[in-house]
């Protein structure tokens, strides 16, 4: 499935998904009820294969602001050449600039927009993306992603998040371009 693809779907998802049904206001709710859980899944196979997973867990601080953090892997294979594993792991920190679009335009789209900023620390083989291509070894690239997002409620706790987020201190051989584009879940 090509990337438009899986833009076209998530749209899909985006505009025919359920508004949010919320029951009690945000001071009634439990340290339960406050945790979310989710994240994003990758798949694409062809000349280059990349399987990405990416959960995380997460806390709801007020009605906008919340922090989360997670494991990441990466298996990322181009040829028969370039074959190798990616992890670390990722913390970010989101705030709600606007809640539900109901309440400011009448329009039947509940989705709301978000303001993003993460730290993610990567594990690299130095061959693949240091600046001498023979040395041998992992090193950490410690990032800060910068960005934004919309996330569309579905049900009671879950939300379809569409996120496009800048790196902005890149490395010569970066294991990604920047905008970098996210489609995932939180529950």
């Amino acid at each position: 499935m090509t990337k438009n693809n899986i833009i076209w779907v998530f749209l899909i998802l985006f505009f025919l998904a359920p508004a949010n049904l919320e029951s009690k206001d945000f001071n009634e709710l439990t340290f339960r009820e406050r945790l979310f859980f989710g994240g994003h899944f990758g798949l694409m196979f062809g000349t280059i294969t990349n399987i990405e997973i990416s959960p995380i867990a997460g806390y709801r601080f007020t009605p906008r602001v919340s922090l989360a953090l997670g494991p990441k892997y990466q298996y990322y294979k181009e040829g028969i050449l370039f074959n190798t594993h990616i992890y670390g792991g990722r913390a970010f920190a989101r705030y709600m600039l606007v809640k539900d679009f109901n309440k400011l335009v009448p329009i039947n789209l509940n989705a709301g927009v978000f303001f993003q900023t993460e730290y993610e620390g990567l594990s690299l083989e130095k061959k693949y993306f240091g600046s001498i291509v023979s040395d041998e070894g992992r090193f950490l690239l410690n990032s800060v992603l910068v960005g934004g997002g919309l996330s569309q409620p579905v049900g009671d706790r879950g939300a379809l998040n569409f996120t496009v987020l800048w790196n902005v201190n890149p490395i010569e051989n970066p294991p990604y371009t920047n905008p970098v584009i996210r489609i995932g879940f939180n529950f």
